[in-house]
């Protein structure tokens, strides 16, 4: 015998080679009557057009798959029993769909009975999901469902009154203003010397830029799409007008200025720009020393030209022998003792 499951992950219609494959029946003749009693129990109705196999007895070349017809009486006192906010009179129509959504409508259904004042007032994602399912991650692992039923419902997306929380970086606030700069540090011993200075001395003016925030990128957290976008409309943008723009600063290498542009595509929204002068000082402080080696021996000569362009000067050929040679100059260059003799 085949089983059902098997026969229907064919779809709408299966040779007759496939059933022999899937039924396993060396006997022809004993494979002929398994397609028999198929075609008698309505699973399965012969394409005359295919023609036969030429075999005795025959069969034919290939056959419909029947599905039977699914009862969804079980269902029909359910949807009766929905709270009248959800779409009833549909759902009687198309009872398929009332199963497909049965979870996550039911638990809606009875937080709109019981405690849909709760909806007056927004929570995070996961705490609404979990407010009204019992498992915070139900919204974010069936988000497309989910809106699928809203929409089946005629509700509107924000129906459930639930805010996003962008990505977490860590950050130090030194002013909020209404222009904001935001200095994103690519690594974490420069961003915590940063930070204890500015905390220490009240200063927070950096090669005469005045930096109101530093954010730690965190490698390639940075770099991840949007998560940028939403850090600054989620946590920054507090006053109305407000603008904020970003400067980027990291290890003098190829990863840490494919880093600076990937940071920039990702978020294109935002102004974001390599911090020119802290650079500039990087080049400077390396000026006759030896630089470690970079294991990084992939080439991007555009990049490196484009970056060049973007700080200004004549350091394209500067930043090219470096890197011609292997070379790197690590963030660590600018030091604790560096920064507190530029910071005013």
């Amino acid at each position: 015998m085949i089983p059902a499951e098997k026969l229907f992950a064919h779809g709408k219609f299966i040779t007759e080679t496939e059933l022999q494959k899937i039924s396993k029946e060396r006997d022809y003749l004993q494979f002929h009557r398994v397609i028999e009693e198929l075609i008698e129990n309505g699973l399965l109705s012969p394409v005359k057009a295919s023609g036969k196999n030429g075999r005795i007895p025959p069969l034919y070349n290939k056959y419909r798959i029947i599905k039977p017809r699914e009862d969804y009486s079980e269902y029909m006192d359910s949807i009766r029993r929905l709270n009248p906010l959800l779409n009833i009179p549909e759902y009687l129509n198309r009872p398929e769909l009332y199963k497909k959504h049965f979870d996550i409508v039911e638990g809606l259904s009875h937080y709109l009975w019981y405690k849909a004042e709760l909806l007056k007032e927004p929570m995070s994602r996961k705490e609404r999901s979990f407010s009204i399912w019992g498992r915070e991650k139900l919204v974010d692992e069936h988000f497309s469902l989910a809106r699928e039923i809203l929409r089946f419902n005629g509700l509107e997306e924000n129906f459930l009154n639930y805010y996003d929380t962008p990505e977490p970086f860590f950050e130090y606030v030194h002013s909020y203003s209404r222009e904001m700069t935001v200095l994103i540090l690519e690594n974490k011993d420069t961003w915590f010397s940063f930070r204890k200075l500015m905390q220490a001395t009240g200063k927070n003016l950096i090669a005469g830029t005045a930096v109101d925030l530093l954010l730690y990128g965190e490698g390639n957290k940075i770099s991840k799409k949007g998560a940028l976008e939403d850090y600054a409309s989620g946590m920054l943008r507090n006053q109305e007008g407000q603008t904020v723009n970003f400067l980027y600063f990291g290890d003098l290498d190829k990863e840490g200025i494919r880093l600076f542009f990937r940071t920039r595509e990702a978020n294109p929204s935002l102004t974001i720009q390599p911090f020119a002068p802290m650079y500039k000082l990087m080049l400077e402080l390396a000026r006759g020393r030896e630089m470690p080696e970079s294991p990084d021996k992939r080439d991007l000569p555009a990049a490196i030209k484009d970056f060049a362009e973007l700080l200004g000067g004549d350091q394209a050929g500067v930043i090219n022998d470096l890197l011609a040679k292997g070379r790197y100059i690590p963030q660590e260059i600018i030091n604790y003792q560096v920064l507190a003799g530029i910071l005013t």
